[in-house]
């Protein structure tokens, strides 16, 4: 008799810096679970309730039809997709591979199809600052770790328009982190989606001789036209999709050409089996398919399975920090090597086990992630 889905447990955890959800598949076979992560940060009890409605959808049902779950899990009603319903749905698919692959004896990269590369390059996220000497602090320890390239977030809290004195800030924050790395490394620049296409266009035109990697999220996630618009004009690169979930989301973007990096999130757009597709859809429009990977331990390993085994990948964004905190939560903690490379996580499945015992300690917190203008205003985070 086949293996049968027995019960969906989903874990709100609070890290030093965030909100965290896993999600742990149990099955009726005796040992037999996987480890999954739904993290969205600021809606942890969301997305919990989601996955506990989930439940009900898929008890009973064989773990290893994975892809039979995610249609179920997707289709079950009408309302369908949302960050939240397709945050759960994404901790619980990975879960399901995490499970085929013990059953396996295998990674789920071998599953995949196996890996295209030895190693994974990686970059750090440094965070947001609008101090030039802290983001050059930031990126000398990052560079003493390991790593090669970083990610900064430079921008204030702005309006849909702002003066030299906003733009200058911003310069001088890229001009200090290019300093400091020199030309041998690299960097990209997280708009975090606050400005509009008028002030994206001109902020990239007065960093584009630091010579970014990238601009990412450079406007809001719901206004294509607006980056129609920016990509018209700008001559860096545009990096989106961290707030888009499934393939349906980026097949406007993929088919108009509008970025050349594709950033979808394991634990937000569908999970494995959705990353992988929209990893080949990548691949097919020669676009780069660098995963958003800021969370916490298992998105970090289904994040590494993937990029190994995905023809289009490049870089992966890696959570550089409070690492000793990982380490009391998980088996897998993300460290590079001397040139900025990430090992593959051991074990088949996912190849992460996290402790129940300290998730259990820290399930109580308060993060608020908000902005405010100069005047009062609420702006976008």
């Amino acid at each position: 008799m086949p293996i049968q889905i027995t019960r969906l447990v989903p874990y709100v955890c609070y890290s030093p810096i965030s909100d965290l959800v896993f999600v742990k598949v149990e099955t009726d076979e005796p040992g037999l679970y996987g480890w999954g992560e739904a993290s969205l940060p600021t809606k942890p009890e969301g997305v919990a309730g989601a996955i506990r409605d989930l439940e009900k959808l898929l008890t009973g049902a064989n773990p290893e039809h994975n892809e039979w779950c995610w249609q179920r899990m997707y289709r079950h009603a009408y309302w369908r997709g949302g960050p939240i319903q397709t945050a759960a749905l994404s901790g619980v698919d990975m879960a399901l591979w995490d499970i085929k692959g013990k059953l396996a004896g295998r990674s789920v990269c071998d599953l995949l199809g196996g890996p295209v590369r030895e190693r994974v390059k990686a970059y750090a996220n440094l965070g947001l600052s609008t101090d030039p000497a802290e983001f050059r602090r930031r990126a000398r320890e990052a560079l003493e770790m390991g790593f090669r390239n970083v990610k900064i977030y430079p921008l204030p809290n702005v309006a849909q328009i702002e003066g030299k004195r906003v733009i200058n800030d911003v310069v001088a924050c890229c001009e200090a982190v290019r300093d400091e790395i020199g030309d041998d490394c690299d960097f990209a620049i997280d708009m975090h989606g606050k400005p509009g296409a008028s002030l994206a266009i001109v902020i990239e035109a007065a960093v584009r001789h630091t010579a970014p990697l990238w601009l990412e999220e450079p406007v809001p996630p719901e206004s294509n036209a607006a980056l129609e618009r920016l990509a018209q004009q700008s001559q860096t690169p545009l990096a989106v999709g961290e707030r888009l979930f499934t393939r349906w989301a980026f097949r406007e973007v993929l088919e108009n050409q509008w970025a050349g990096i594709i950033q979808p999130d394991c634990a937000n757009a569908g999970g494995i089996t959705e990353m992988a597709k929209i990893a080949s859809l990548a691949e097919l429009y020669g676009v780069v398919f660098a995963p958003h990977n800021p969370n916490g331990p298992v998105q970090a390993a289904a994040s590494l399975n993937l990029a190994a085994h995905a023809q289009a990948f490049t870089m992966l964004e890696t959570r550089h920090t409070n690492l000793e905190w990982t380490a009391q939560l998980s088996s897998y903690v993300p460290h590079v090597d001397a040139e900025g490379f990430l090992a593959m996580p051991k074990g088949p499945g996912l190849g992460v086990e996290l402790d129940e015992a300290f998730l259990a300690a820290n399930t109580t917190g308060r993060w608020i992630p908000e902005a405010f203008r100069e005047d009062g205003s609420i702006a976008d985070w």
